[in-house]
């Protein structure tokens, strides 16, 4: 029978295979979660790239604008989408190799869970062995109970009768030998007598002597009958000794039994301690591998990853910084080349008017000289003549027709450079957005320049300013505050309730030449002199005062 020590040392062992279970489990969820960050890390790694490149595809389309001159742009751009593609072709295999190693976690996950469905069925068999020793335990008091209680009676019977037996053999025995010395005494009476002639007295002895051995016959008898019951008594008492005999090899078998089972109960549960101990000692061992395995592996991508990204970082870094520095070299060249085609339109302009004044001149001379004297001539002072007439239908309306048209109010004049800078970067983005605008230049329209200050409410704003339909729409910091959101669109179609839509465009003319140019930003580009000419030719007017 298992005794309570060996219950308390059950219970220990399943404390400690519980503690092993929950340390394992802790260790798993562990590494999982270091695995769930690496992956987020390289998530996020992904992401800047997959940034960077979209930064790059950007610059790229502003620069396949003028393949002439950013060629060597395109290469820098072509080598830089390569190391980009290296970049992701090595973090996928990363996540490769994350997706092996996770495979590997689940695998090792169902390995463990079969081993603790294999430690679940064998708690159970030892708990089924428990409840049958119990049961075995349970029977076996129960048969000593009822065999106590079937033997008990009998024995208690057979004693009780023995003991009856006994004492009335012994009060016979007595009144035998009181008998016996009675019938003695009588004889040697009548031996006396005998000798003495007495007939009546003899009679009367006679009498006596036959009662006394008709008695001596009937306790004879009654002996015979105790002695054949005493041997029924034996024998019964023989029986009985027999069925407990028997009955005291039957329960020797059963206990020989239970001490073979006993034994191999505890065979069982050595081997299977045994195979458990071996099976964590595995366990453990695999789990330290794997984990040091894991560790090895998740330093070695951290450094690899942290090298990929500090040189993605420097190269696009450098290669932005030299696009940039080509870029604004390439728009401060463009700036002088379009002040110096300014003053030669200027130069132009000049001797346009000068030729064209002499040559009104000359007409008038002619003409004059073929009107009659005694006419009045008619005066011609302050006459404006605009060359040509057709290019006033080509300035954009400040308040136009269609409510989506966009304005982008720009100073050609400004010396801030935060302003020039600013002015670029709101051109720049509404153009990489695919977002067609109309620059109106306020220093060379005074009509923008009221409309401006009307729209604002004379309120001290920074240039450059967006308008949608003639309205004020705000400052480069709300377009790149809604670029970002992704509400760019929707910031420049809503409608704003301001002042009626009436087309101010025709209004009296500026007393200086006010030159006008509408860009399609989607093909304009920075360096193209001949165009940029021949539009601020076309939309000049020149006003020339003739007196007479």
């Amino acid at each position: 029978m298992p005794c309570l020590g060996s219950r308390k040392k059950k219970k220990s062992a399943t404390t400690t295979s519980t503690e092993k279970t929950a340390a394992r489990d802790q260790l798993m969820q562990q590494m999982k979660s270091e695995y769930h960050d690496l992956k987020s890390k390289n998530d996020e790694h992904l992401d800047v790239i997959a940034r960077q490149s979209a930064e790059l595809a950007r610059l790229r389309e502003q620069l396949d604008t003028n393949k002439s001159e950013y060629s060597s742009f395109e290469q820098a751009v072509v080598e830089m989408e390569k190391r980009n593609a290296e970049n992701l072709q090595n973090l996928l295999q990363k996540e490769k190799l994350l997706q092996d190693r996770e495979t590997e976690l689940e695998q090792v996950i169902l390995k463990m869970d079969q081993e603790g469905q294999i430690k679940n069925q064998l708690a159970e068999k030892s708990e089924l062995l428990q409840t049958k020793e119990e049961e075995l335990n349970s029977l076996k008091l129960q048969w000593q109970k009822e065999r106590a209680e079937l033997v008990r009676p009998a024995l208690d019977e057979v004693t009780s009768q023995l003991d009856q037996l006994k004492r009335t053999n012994e009060e016979v025995q007595k009144r035998l030998a009181e008998k016996e010395g009675e019938i003695a005494e009588l004889r040697s009476e009548l031996t006396r007598r005998e000798r003495r002639p007495n007939s009546k007295g003899q009679d009367e002895r006679q009498k006596r002597l036959n009662r006394l051995t008709v008695d001596l016959e009937n306790d004879r008898l009654m002996i015979q009958k105790l002695e054949e019951l005493n041997q029924q008594l034996e024998a019964q008492k023989q029986q009985h000794e027999e069925v407990l005999q028997a009955h005291a090899e039957v329960i020797a078998e059963k206990d020989r039994e239970l001490i073979e089972h006993q034994q191999s109960l505890s065979q069982i549960k050595s081997a299977h301690q045994q195979a458990i101990r071996t099976l964590e000692q595995k366990q453990t061992q695999s789990l330290l591998d794997l984990k040091l395995r894991h560790e090895a592996d998740t330093f070695q991508l951290k450094e690899r990853l942290g090298k990929a990204e500090k040189q993605a970082k420097n190269e696009v870094d450098d290669e932005v910084e030299k696009l940039l520095r080509e870029f604004e070299q390439s728009e401060h060249d463009h700036t002088q080349q379009l002040a110096s085609m300014e003053r030669s339109h200027k130069e132009q302009l000049s001797t346009m008017r000068q030729d064209q004044k002499a040559e009104i001149r000359h007409h008038i001379r002619k003409r004059n000289s073929m009107i009659i004297t005694n006419n009045n001539p008619l005066p011609t002072s302050n006459k404006v003549l605009r060359w040509p007439t057709a290019m006033n239908d080509l300035q954009p309306d400040l308040i136009p027709k269609d409510p989506r048209v966009i304005h982008v109010y720009v100073s050609s004049v400004s010396a801030n450079p935060s302003v020039k800078r600013k002015q670029e970067t709101i051109q720049t983005l509404l153009a990489t957005c695919n977002i067609p605008f109309q620059v109106i230049d306020v220093a060379r329209r005074e009509q923008a320049l009221q409309h401006m200050r009307r729209q604002t409410q004379g309120q001290a704003t920074q240039l450059p300013l967006v308008f949608v339909g003639g309205q004020f729409k705000g400052q480069l910091d709300d377009v790149v505050e809604a670029h970002d959101s992704g509400t760019l669109e929707m910031f420049l179609s809503q409608k704003l309730e301001g002042e009626p839509r009436t087309s101010k465009s025709g209004s009296r003319p500026s007393a200086i030449p006010v030159p006008s140019a509408t860009h399609s930003t989607s093909k304009s580009l920075p360096n193209d002199t001949s165009l940029t000419s021949d539009r601020h030719l076309n939309s000049a007017h020149i006003i020339i005062d003739t007196q007479v």
